[in-house]
């Protein structure tokens, strides 16, 4: 007699993830403390003999003036790791089945 039978197998399917960097600017500040010279020249009168006669001189002073500078170097910020991870689950199928069944009735006589 036929009868159906149940079969349950299983096909794979795929599903595709993209990861994607990209670059993003952010406005940093920092502080510097910076330093000026000023050269400041001041009269007065002069205290004791002179020892020179007077003449032509110059006299050269030099100032220092700090100014900012910037310079940017790359540094390691983070990693990013891609594995997959696989876990195993158990699903029930249900479905119904024909088969085929005799009646056998049997009669006295």
């Amino acid at each position: 007699m036929p009868e159906e039978e149940l079969k349950v197998g299983k096909r794979a399917t795929e599903r595709v993830q993209r990861i994607r960097t990209y670059v993003v600017e952010e406005p940093v500040q920092k502080d510097v403390r910076l330093r000026d010279e000023r050269t400041v020249v001041e009269r007065r009168p002069a205290t004791g003999s002179p020892e020179a006669m007077p003449g032509e001189r110059e006299v050269e002073v030099r100032e220092v003036h700090e100014e900012p500078i910037a310079q940017k170097t790359v540094k390691a910020g983070e990693e990013l790791v891609v594995r997959k991870e696989a876990t195993e689950r158990t699903e029930r199928v249900s479905d119904t089945v024909k088969k085929t069944k005799a009646e056998v009735n049997t009669q006295k006589r």
